[in-house]
């Protein structure tokens, strides 16, 4: 794919990963955000138009590190661990893969990380037990980018951190996670070169992902801008540019907005299956509040460059520019959550529309925003849909790689498609590596991508599959195959028509059929699960819709000689369950990942339980005719839970101080769940 020189010694290698990023959101890809620190490297070196990651945060991360599809890795949907029955849903990577950190290491590499991790923080997973020798950062998915404790952490234990004030707005000093994710990239590369060593650095940054925070001084550059063109304009002209820089076809017609997904939350969005608004029938106020939210993504898009222009300098002037090898990419496309108006507050449905002096408080120490759909959309122009998918608009990313010593070409293109998956074999090829055949005694699943260092057909040979939640796609040459959740499978001739506008399924049955038998020939040798539950949605639809109203859960159990769970449904973030221990029964309904219990005594091995939570959070529990227990949740549930409902085991992430799935030795019986009484 990269015509490739011989470098005389081992390079240094630097993995720079952003964090929901639009696929035309720099520079080098038709944006209007300032980003010369990457458009440097991007004219130094090679840019991809038609590379993908795996759709989201967790997976993209599993394939980045391991070589293999996300599934098999272990980490098909995000870092809930469905148990030994799901090896493709534990939620973190699995004994039988190996990371890039691990076969650097053995090939003499210092190896370091800094950033967001986001494969779980349980003991025996975190990144310095995955081979890197030093790990500054956040294990989670999203954390405040202003606030240090408690959310980022050094690894190993004890050793020496650097001091920052937190939550001052950008002061001199004070903390940001982009500015201070530099500051120990460059320490961890001088530890490197201080042992005479050659580097693996994988530097992960949690920017542009939600919540949007960014300094004023740097919020100010973008927000009359972005108020008075709004994503319409900015839409119209990315394409211009993206057409102006030869990374798309000439005759490409932008499409009309994509349409705002269906999500089952307390306070659906009048958006939902709709198409996003055009910009100027929206009212004077919420433009001004949406324009102000775009403004602190594309600050965060500016600040990241910055730092990344830091790194590249302290590169530069140890004269080791030549032979690093630089790679850039995103883990997913744009972020639509949750409509066109984003989101305050922790992820879910409420949001606020700020006006006059609130509008100041956006993107600043104690905010918690999303920019929405609108903008999602223009970040991911001229592609449709959003991070989460599997159409182009989830999962092609900007792709630079920049080893001069190396790489024979200087501002080029490739434009056959690459995929995250390719990255193993691509760094050990250029590290002198051996990629292992066994791992701590296990054997370890050979690598699915290709070097993207040797030369190759126009067209890559072979099948790519993706499979996210029930998103699923294959592409084999140009032709694509893809479905949202459910869904009939749609068909895409790429060559004509890379942002999918044409739909050819009814016009190829017979090649539908026989892509279809691809992707589930690949879904059953990767461990993917793509119905009921594990597709997300379609589990949400088959169970009771319990978002925002009171419950009463009625059920009896015969023969319960033991522990276990008897009905759950939701997980780690939302949900309710009923489960056994200790002689008790214990009712616990978890809201935004924090749960509440409360237990009665049961007598006997057989029994009906009654569990109520009402309107306003209070919770109820009676076993028998035994006294009622009572307690607070704090509230209804307010978003529908991803995990449907399970009855005598917790199938998906635990509800409870339980470990899922829980089984329990008995039978359940005479199952009532009542939304909207209590």
């Amino acid at each position: 794919m990269v015509e490739c020189g011989r470098a005389a010694e081992k390079p240094d290698i630097v993995v720079i990963l952003a964090d929901d990023l639009g696929w035309s959101d720099l520079g080098c890809y038709g944006g209007e955000i300032r980003t010369p620190a990457l458009d440097g490297l991007a004219a130094g070196g090679v840019r991809f138009t038609q590379f993908y990651n795996s759709a989201r945060c967790c997976p993209t991360r599993a394939s980045l590190l391991s070589g293999l599809y996300p599934h098999q890795a272990g980490v098909g949907s995000m870092t809930s661990d469905l148990g030994p029955g799901h090896p493709g849903y534990r939620g973190t990577l699995q004994p039988h893969c190996t990371t890039l950190a691990e076969v650097l290491g053995e090939a003499g590499y210092h190896t370091s990380m800094v950033g967001k991790w986001h494969l779980h923080n349980r003991q025996g997973v975190k990144p310095t037990d995955r081979g890197f020798a030093e790990f500054y950062g956040m294990l989670g998915g999203y954390n405040s980018c202003w606030e240090e404790k408690p959310f980022y952490s050094r690894w190993p234990e004890g050793r020496a951190v650097r001091e920052y004030t937190s939550a001052s707005g950008g002061k001199p000093g004070s903390f940001y996670a982009t500015d201070v994710f530099a500051d120990y990239a460059i320490d961890f590369m001088g530890e490197a070169r201080r042992a005479g060593r050659p580097y693996f650095l994988y530097l992960a940054f949690n920017a542009p992902h939600f919540p949007l925070h960014a300094p004023e001084s740097d919020i100010e550059k973008y927000e009359a801008m972005y108020f008075e063109k709004g994503w319409d304009v900015i839409r119209e002209e990315r394409m211009a540019r993206v057409k102006a820089l030869g990374l798309v076809p000439q005759d490409l017609r932008l499409p009309e907005r994509s349409e705002v997904p269906a999500k089952s939350h307390a306070v659906p969005s009048p958006y939902a299956g709709k198409a996003n608004p055009a910009w100027l029938t929206l009212p004077e106020d919420r433009r001004r509040d949406l324009a102000r939210r775009m403004a602190v993504y594309a600050a965060m898009v500016d600040r990241m460059d910055v730092a990344i222009g830091r790194v590249v300098a302290d590169i530069r002037a140890r004269g080791r520019m030549e032979n690093t090898l630089i790679v850039f990419l995103s883990d997913n496309g744009a972020c639509w959550e949750w409509d066109p108006y984003g989101f305050d507050g922790s992820s879910g449905p409420q949001n606020v529309l700020h006006a006059g002096d609130e509008l100041k408080r956006l993107g600043q120490p104690g905010d918690y925003m999303s920019y929405g759909s609108g903008w999602a959309n223009a970040g991911n122009t001229p592609w449709r849909l959003y991070k989460h998918f599997s159409h182009e608009g989830g999962i092609r990313t900007p792709m630079i790689m920049h080893w001069p010593a190396g790489l024979k070409e200087r501002g080029g293109m490739r434009r056959d498609a690459g995929h995250v998956i390719d990255l193993m074999p691509t760094l050990v090829a250029a590290a002198g590596a051996k990629y292992p055949a066994e791992r701590l005694g296990v054997r370890v699943l050979p690598m699915e991508g290709r070097s993207l260092l040797t030369g190759g057909d126009a067209v890559r040979p072979g099948l790519l599959c993706f499979e996210h939640e029930g998103s699923r796609a294959v592409r084999e040459g140009d032709w694509k195959l893809v479905s949202l959740r459910g869904d009939r499978w749609e068909l895409y001739e790429l060559g004509s028509d890379p942002n999918e506008m044409r739909d050819l399924a009814k016009a190829e049955p017979g090649r539908v059929q026989a892509m279809a038998a691809q992707w589930e020939a690949w879904a059953a040798r990767c461990g993917v699960e793509y119905v009921g539950k594990r597709s997300g949605e379609d589990g949400v639809k088959d169970s009771p819709q319990v978002a925002g109203r009171p419950l009463v859960v009625r059920v009896t159990v015969a023969g319960a000689t033991g522990d276990g769970v008897i009905l759950a449904q939701g997980g780690r973030e939302h949900g309710y369950a009923l489960h056994l221990a200790g002689g008790r029964v214990h009712f616990t309904v978890r809201r935004d990942g924090k749960a509440e219990t409360i237990a009665a005594a049961r007598e006997g091995e057989d029994f009906a339980v009654t569990a109520r939570l009402g309107a306003d959070g209070a919770m109820e529990l009676q076993v028998g005719g035994g006294v009622v227990v009572r307690g607070s949740a704090g509230g209804l549930i307010a978003v529908q839970p991803k995990d449907g409902l399970s009855v005598g085991e917790d199938a998906g992430s635990a509800v409870g101080d339980y470990v899922a799935p829980f089984p329990l030795k008995a039978k359940v019986s005479e199952v009532s769940v009542k939304a909207g009484e209590g």
